[in-house]
C-alpha cells in the first residue's frame, strides 16, 4: 500500500520543550571562555582559570545534557520524535 499524501498524514501533537533551553548552557560556557575566564589567576588545583573553566565545562556539559534528556517529555514517553527531514518533498515517506 502506497503512503499517505503529506495533506493526508496525521497531524503530531506539538509539545512543549523547555528542557531543551538547557542545551544552550554548554554552548555558552564554552562561547563566553574567553571573555570571562582569560587569566591566568587564579588558580585553581594550580591549574589557570581559563583551563580550569575549560575542564569545568567539559565535565558538566554531558551531565547537562543527560539532564534534558531526562526532563523532556518525548524523551520521557519514548515518543518519536517528528523531524522535518522524515517527509519527502512528494509527501512521501523516507
Amino acid at each position: 500500500m502506497p503512503p499517505a499524501p503529506a495533506d493526508e498524514a496525521p497531524e503530531t501533537p506539538r509539545v512543549r520543550r523547555p528542557a531543551l533551553w538547557l542545551l544552550l548552557v554548554p554552548a555558552l560556557l564554552y562561547v563566553l571562555a574567553p571573555l570571562v575566564a582569560n587569566r591566568v589567576e587564579p588558580r585553581v588545583f594550580g591549574l589557570p582559570f581559563l583551563w580550569a573553566w575549560v575542564i569545568g565545562a567539559t565535565i558538566l556539559s554531558p551531565l547537562l545534557i543527560w539532564l534534558t534528556a531526562r526532563l523532556d517529555p518525548v524523551y520521557r514517553e519514548n515518543a518519536p520524535e517528528p523531524l522535518a527531514g522524515d517527509t519527502s518533498a512528494e509527501g512521501h515517506r523516507s
